[in-house]
Order: C-alpha cells, then structure tokens, then sequence
C-alpha cells in the first residue's frame, strides 16, 4: 500500500482529495461537527493541508494532533492559523510549535478526520504499525471518519481487539458507512 500511495502524482492527489473533500462537506456527521480534530497529511495522504486552511477560513474550531514525547501519545491541540504555528515534528508530520500550544479535551471531540495505510468495509483502520494515532482515536469521543483512496479500502485488513474501527470512510467516488450510521 505504501508503494501504491508513493505512485500517485501530486495532480492526481490534488485531485481525488478536492473530491474527497466535496463528499465530505455533505456528510451530517462532518457538516454538523462544532469542534473538529483533523490530521496534517504528509506524503501522498489524501490532503488535509488545504482541508485544514479551509475550514478555519470558514471559522471552525479545528484541532491537530501533537505528539508528546514525554507520554509517548499523541493529543489535541486546538489551531487558529495553518502557517504560523506549525512546525515539522517528531515523525516528521506538521504539529503545533510549543508556544502554539492549546490542550484540547479528546472527549469534547465531534469528528476526528483520521489517516491510515488500508481500511475494510467493516471500518477496520490499518496504521503505519505504532499503534499511536490507534491510542488517539481510542480516547476521542465523536464520530471517527477515514479520508482514503479508493484503493485503500480492501475487503479485509488485519485488525485486532485495541484497534479503533471507523464510523466513515470518505474516498473519491463513495462513503463507506460500516456501521450503517444514519446520513
């Protein structure tokens, strides 16, 4: 999956995320979320980057995730300004700089707008392998929604018992909705 995802160009990516974000923007779910935790894409990711400028241009109350060296877990930090006060982090991912801290309880979280590798159609998550963002979406309230590629969402992929299952996955063409949430 990683060498599928590396393969895509950035016009394709740009592309198939300004569509995923269109199918987004109708989601219930998403559309009526007051406080919202979203990840930085890196990569080839579907794109958050411009997701994440967007919705604070339109005034939503937007938090990224940051990494706490000292726990050794991610958290919350609520963001006012995309350019300004994010800098690269420990793996490398755009995360607030210490001044730009603001702590943000994961159980006042509406949406989390969640990456991964691979998901099913039953809304099993494949991460990067670390389990982190795992123990983040475990401790969020609220709805949890994948942004992926078409080709991301296989029949099956390995999961296990401390694995967060997603509500929602938004790709390019479709919404998988595994739990048969309402719309």
């Amino acid at each position: 999956m990683r060498a599928r995802l590396a393969e895509q160009g950035a016009a394709a990516v740009r592309a198939k995320s300004a569509a995923i974000w269109e199918r987004l923007s109708v989601l219930r779910e998403f559309a009526s979320a007051a406080r919202l935790l979203v990840y930085v894409s890196t990569g080839n990711e579907v794109d958050t980057q411009g997701l994440i400028r967007q919705l604070l241009a339109m005034g939503r109350q937007v938090c990224v995730p940051r990494f706490e060296t000292a726990t050794q877990r991610y958290a919350a930090s609520e963001l006012h300004d995309f350019d300004a006060e994010l800098t690269t982090g420990k793996f490398g991912i755009l995360e607030p700089k210490p001044e730009a801290v603001r702590p943000a309880a994961l159980d006042r979280i509406d949406a989390t707008l969640a990456p991964g590798l691979a998901f099913d159609e039953t809304g099993n998550r494949l991460g990067r392998g670390w389990g982190h963002f795992d123990r983040l979406l475990g401790e969020t309230s609220g709805v949890k929604i994948a942004l992926a590629f078409d080709f991301q969402v296989l029949d099956e992929v390995p999961a296990e018992a401390h694995d967060a299952r997603m509500d929602f996955i938004v790709t390019e063409t479709r919404v998988v909705n595994p739990k048969g949430n309402r719309q």
